[in-house]
């Protein structure tokens, strides 16, 4: 078994005449928390979207969890979670009925994922109102629920602080250092924040 979860090979995507990425070569040793700093526009969403499946290179490989054939890449990729971007959800529904379509839709069996994952994000309060009332926060949260519900091996997170506090910032480091810890989840962030050490402080 790999103890890589994700390694790139000269990864480029090109829209027209220019690159969003190009030649991009990158290591994501299993059980590790990685972070993948730039600023907006500098390509990082579309780095994290080729890797989910969510778009599909212009050139170079990608190798996800040992594996770098093309054709298995979307079963392996059942194996991860993720935000990417802006999540998707029924405004009209409640965070457990957001996660019961998803439970479904991922052939989880047994409801208990959803309640469990509602008390992990920190949503146990709000379990029946509806999701065009949530603040940009806890639908943050609720991406994050989404993204954990089928107990992933490898978390890929797209600028997961936005709108959240200060408090809300550091409860997701915390639970994100304890998934690691407790889970030996594999964990993939991006942030805009400018350089190292403003980033550490998050994790």
């Amino acid at each position: 078994m790999s103890k890589y979860i994700l390694r790139t090979n000269k990864l480029s995507k090109k829209y027209r005449n220019d690159f969003a990425i190009e030649n991009i070569n990158i290591t994501v040793k299993k059980g590790e928390i990685y972070g993948l700093i730039g600023q907006n526009g500098a390509g990082k969403s579309t780095m994290l979207r080729l890797v989910t499946g969510l778009a599909f290179p212009t050139g170079g490989s990608i190798d996800l969890f040992g594996n770098d054939n093309p054709n298995m890449i979307t079963e392996v990729q059942k194996r991860m979670g993720a935000i990417i971007e802006n999540p998707a959800f029924f405004s009209n529904m409640s965070a457990y009925e957001n996660l019961e379509v998803h439970r479904l839709q991922k052939g989880i069996p047994g409801k208990d994922c959803i309640k469990n994952t509602i008390e992990l994000v920190g949503l146990k309060d709000t379990e029946k109102k509806k999701v065009k009332n949530f603040s940009l926060g806890m639908k943050q949260r609720l991406g994050l629920g989404i993204a954990l519900i089928s107990d992933p091996e490898f978390l890929i997170l797209d600028e997961p602080t936005n709108g959240l506090d200060p408090m809300g910032i550091v409860e997701l480091r915390e639970l994100i250092k304890k998934l690691n810890r407790e889970r030996g989840l594999t964990v993939l962030i991006s942030s805009h924040i400018c350089n190292n050490r403003c980033f550490n402080k998050f994790l």
